[in-house]
């Protein structure tokens, strides 16, 4: 969701009835003397020539923040209930053509086993796409389970690098990983980071042309208890104007129905909704042609507050 920054003109019982519209409604509400985050992206002012008329505009503020969270629901109910009843379909197909492929019903020649894995292939892209739109769908929900545990960032990145083996070795792109000595674990939900990772790493290699390389490095951000990671590749590259457009919701450099690659353009907005969830930010570094450096960081197990690792009670 987009950062809403209100400037209001009027006395504190004002202010104070506005926050407790805004609160209810789930807003998140930063102390002014913050700075802005840098994803902020929506500002209104909000002046006022008589409390009156300042009452008259926050109750119209109101029903707008009610009108548009019930719209962001239905949305988020649609796309949920859509994407559910694509999937199943899709997942038929696979599972039939996966059984002619393998010639369970009879041989089958070279040129329909290539048109039946073209087929499953192209299923599985859907199945992908609707995978991330539910994903979305939950990232939107009142309250995101979010479990930050003991997490050794090689781990994860093994673990993306070996789901993505295949794709590496058809592009012929080669795959390092460099992480910083006696770097501390991160303190962080496994699932979301990997969620994290995989998109990076995924777009590292979908925009990266053969023979290229992506690289992965981790270390010790500059504020004490955090950690830096960076994927980075010798793709396409952006260009500077699109480094926020990137990271909104349904989002495309390139959004002509000729375009080389597809997408559902959620995946950077999900990922910069996890990264958010643990306290830590996520941007770009890219110019066109040059390939791109995607930064995020996560706080490690010895930032304060962190929770102590979790022992196996069998051990």
């Amino acid at each position: 969701m987009d950062h809403l920054r209100l400037y209001l003109q009027g006395d504190d019982s004002t202010a104070e009835r506005l926050r407790e519209v805004l609160v209810r409604e789930g807003f998140h509400l930063v102390d002014p003397r913050e700075p802005a985050p840098a994803s902020a992206r929506i500002m209104v002012e909000l002046e006022a020539s008589s409390p009156r008329d300042t009452a008259r505009r926050i109750e119209d503020l109101e029903r707008s923040v009610l009108e548009l969270r019930n719209l962001d629901v239905a949305k988020s109910q649609f796309l949920t209930n859509v994407s559910h009843e694509l999937r199943t379909p899709l997942t038929a197909i696979v599972t039939y053509g996966e059984i002619l492929r393998d010639g369970l019903l009879g041989e089958i020649a070279p040129r329909q086993r290539e048109a039946i894995e073209s087929m499953i292939g192209s299923c599985r892209q859907l199945l992908g796409m609707i995978e991330e739109i539910l994903t979305y769908a939950r990232t939107n929900a009142p309250a995101i389970d979010i479990r930050p545990a003991d997490l050794p960032l090689d781990e994860v990145v093994e673990t993306v690098r070996e789901m993505n083996a295949s794709l590496l070795e058809r592009k012929s792109l080669r795959f390092g990983c460099e992480l910083a000595d006696r770097l501390p674990h991160a303190c962080a939900d496994r699932d979301k980071v990997a969620h994290v990772l995989g998109n990076l790493i995924g777009n590292a290699i979908k925009f990266t042309p053969e023979g290229g390389w992506v690289q992965v490095r981790a270390t010790a951000a500059g504020q004490p208890g955090w950690l830096q990671v960076e994927v980075a590749d010798s793709g396409i590259g952006i260009d500077r104007e699109h480094h926020e457009l990137i990271f909104r919701e349904f989002a495309q450099v390139d959004a002509s129905r000729s375009r080389v690659h597809h997408g559902t353009g959620l995946g950077l907005s999900i990922a910069r909704r996890f990264v958010e969830l643990h306290g830590g930010r996520i941007w770009v570094e890219s110019r066109l042609g040059e390939g791109s450096r995607f930064f995020f960081t996560l706080p490690s197990m010895e930032a304060d507050g962190a929770p102590a690792a979790a022992t196996d009670p069998g051990a």
